[in-house]
């Protein structure tokens, strides 16, 4: 059973990646032609208590997280979550519509084909809206390990 979770987690996790790749089409030719790094947004809690941003470069030395679910969530044009805090680490790979968080440091897009981090699980959190024409459809993978990182990445 064990092997079975980690085979459709691990075919999930492909299979997002892929149709996020195809989403965003001619655009990652471009950037794969350019040798220009696929880059994903972390979400972070700061010392100051405030959720920032900031840009990973993902690649198969970048975090190897164990993944211990994944989860499908469909969100409908104009909906909206105030201020929160992510409910568990996880990776958000956005398939479809158009997502957008809002950080201490201002708005941050979510376009089809981005990969977010999520680690803001203390203080004031973040907002999300699907600010796109069609529902937005990502797939949520929980992360084994739950202990938040604190700041920027490698600092």
């Amino acid at each position: 059973m064990k092997s079975m979770m980690k085979l459709l987690v691990a075919g999930v996790f492909i299979a997002g990646f892929g149709l996020g790749w195809a989403v965003r089409g001619e655009e990652t030719v471009v950037s794969a032609q350019n040798n220009e790094p696929f880059m994903m947004q972390r979400l972070y809690t700061g010392a100051d208590g405030l959720s920032h941003v900031e840009q990973i470069e993902l690649n198969a030395q970048t975090l190897l997280e164990e993944v211990t679910g994944a989860v499908v969530r469909v969100s409908q044009p104009g909906s909206f979550s105030d201020w929160h805090v992510g409910p568990t680490r996880r990776y958000i790979i956005n398939l479809t519509g158009g997502g957008q968080l809002e950080v201490a440091d201002g708005k941050v897009d979510l376009p089809p084909g981005s990969v977010e981090y999520i680690d803001d699980l203390t203080g004031k959190g973040h907002t999300t809206a699907n600010v796109g024409q069609e529902p937005r459809v990502s797939i949520h993978l929980q992360f084994a390990d739950q202990r938040q990182i604190i700041g920027p990445i490698g600092q």
